[in-house]
């Protein structure tokens, strides 16, 4: 099992403090359960759900009024026992606006799972960068140092001396931006984790080294595009009109008939003790609104029309874009393949230059060495955009995009060679 274990505290002595140690899975837990814009995500469900509990309290919570005058006191009780209006349509819109929410946060939930993962190799690569830079600024300081010898010993001259130093130092500015790519990229990740910068954290990178994805096979966008609808792109539209169906109902205050109780208790001054009760049923028919209601019921159904265009429109892009990732896919298949190649042929050259090795060739072993490293880079670094592609493509589906590491993804099916 191949493991690797950076260790994200290169400026900042320990002291023997703990070392927290985490893994993809660990990272992902942590983001979900201390990001902050997903705590303020919850926080603003938190407020819905109590908006919709007070709508639906409000629809026959009883109500009592105290009244007085000249002649006494007199309480007043009243119920909604049955309500074939407005009431209803409000609880449902505040429901759908719930509903809505939670859509946006599972969607960002997806994100910061996408984010984790990118943020992870941005790492990787940083710090393969580094080595990379590492290797060639050896090889150039080696070069300089021996041309300053040969200067002395009246077998150079200055120009070469001076062009040796100025590639040494070219590279070594390279690997001091690389090592500041590095340390960024690390505390960016202790931030977005939810973790004391300052905290020594050992991270590992085993799930992304040791992913396999199958080479073999083809992307049937016809899987996707059967699911392009669980996209929450397309699931907040629909509930939006659905929510603003409901608000047009609530606009609706005419021949919509209401049923109430009514409790009263009259005291007069002069004779506390003596109340009269009384009670009585009341059906309440609205014949007739001087508020503008039709208008402001057509003013929500225009814009519901509105949504219902856009949705359209959404998953009509979902469906342009799940037909042009079988060519997204292949793409980074030959991305891929050549990078592969590549590292393949770095390897036969560091064997080669190993097998040759004399004084005057150890400057090529050392190219062929940081050849190969850079090889090895841009390998992972054609790996890891698959790895987003399949995690993107979950997400235009609605699901976990997690499940890219997952041993088998069903829209990728049998390559079908041609005869």
């Amino acid at each position: 099992m191949v493991t690797l274990f950076l260790i994200l505290m290169l400026t900042l002595p320990s002291y023997g403090e703990e070392v927290l140690r985490i893994d993809l899975k660990k990272a992902v837990e942590l983001a979900l359960s201390r990001n902050r814009e997903i705590l303020r995500i919850k926080k603003e469900i938190l407020s819905l759900e109590d908006i919709y509990r007070a709508e639906k309290w409000d629809r026959f919570s009883p109500k009592v009024d105290l009244f007085t005058d000249k002649d006494g006191f007199t309480l007043f009780g009243s119920v909604l026992l049955l309500d074939f209006g407005n009431r209803l349509a409000r609880i449902r819109s505040a429901k759908i606006n719930t509903k809505i929410k939670r859509e946006i946060l599972k969607e960002f939930e997806r994100q910061v799972k996408i984010k984790v993962v990118k943020l992870f190799m941005d790492l990787y690569l940083a710090e393969k960068l580094a080595e990379v830079k590492r290797e060639e600024m050896a090889v150039a300081y080696v070069r300089f140092d021996r041309e300053r010898e040969r200067l002395k010993e009246g077998l150079s001259d200055r120009v070469k001396v001076a062009e040796w130093e100025s590639t040494y130092r070219r590279f070594r500015a390279e690997l001091m931006e690389a090592q500041r790519r590095y340390n960024e990229t690390l505390y960016r990740i202790k931030r977005f984790l939810g973790i004391d910068v300052a905290k020594p954290v050992v991270i590992d990178l085993s799930d992304l080294l040791e992913f396999s994805f199958p080479e073999d096979k083809v992307l049937d966008p016809g899987y996707i595009l059967k699911r392009v609808e669980n996209n929450y792109l397309v699931k907040v539209k629909s509930l939006e009109i659905a929510y603003l169906e409901s608000r047009a109902k609530e606009q609706k205050r005419i021949l919509y008939p209401e049923l109430y109780a009514y409790l009263t208790g009259f005291t007069p001054y002069e004779d506390f003790g003596k109340t009269k009760a009384g009670a009585n049923l009341v059906l309440r028919v609205p014949l007739f609104d001087g508020r503008t209601s039709f208008y402001r019921e057509k003013s929500f159904l225009d814009l519901k029309r509105a949504v219902e265009i856009e949705r359209e429109d959404i998953i009509e892009r979902l469906k342009e874009r799940a037909l042009t990732l079988p060519y997204v896919w292949e793409e980074l298949l030959a991305e891929y393949q050549d990078a592969v190649a590549f590292d393949r042929w770095a390897q036969e050259n560091l064997d080669l230059s190993r097998s040759n090795y004399e004084l005057e060739l150890a400057f090529d072993l050392g190219y062929a060495m940081s050849t190969k490293t850079e090889a090895e880079r841009r390998v992972m670094e054609a790996k890891f955009r698959i790895i987003i592609f399949l995690m993107r493509v979950y997400d235009l589906m609605g699901e976990d995009p997690m499940r890219a590491f997952s041993e088998e993804h069903p829209f990728l099916t049998e390559r079908v060679e041609e005869i």
